[in-house]
């Protein structure tokens, strides 16, 4: 099981994302949901979510307590971008108004 990125960061509540882990398993591309609890611009904490079922929890939970320094530092500006994004379509409604 080979790490390879995060896909569709995005908002799940106001103050938790919710991105797609992408993993290689032996040439096959596997997903699964990690939940980002998240404070101003940066993350607290990483949760699993739903995974494909080929993928063990323990395996995924042990990869996450391993490196969640450096998924968070990996997440920051994307956590940046869409508090940014959350932002400005609130500005525009306030504008609307």
């Amino acid at each position: 099981m080979q790490f390879k990125r995060i896909d569709n960061f995005r908002f799940t509540d106001r103050n938790k994302a919710g991105g797609d882990a992408v993993f290689d398993c032996e040439g096959e591309e596997r997903k699964a949901e990690f939940v980002f609890y998240l404070q101003s611009t940066y993350c607290l904490s990483i949760k699993l979510g739903r995974h494909d079922k080929a993928m063990q929890t323990s395996e995924l939970e042990e990869f996450i307590r391993n490196n969640m320094m450096v998924l968070k530092k990996m997440v920051n500006p994307d956590v940046e971008r869409i508090r940014k994004e959350r932002r400005a379509v609130l500005y525009e409604e306030r504008e609307g108004e």
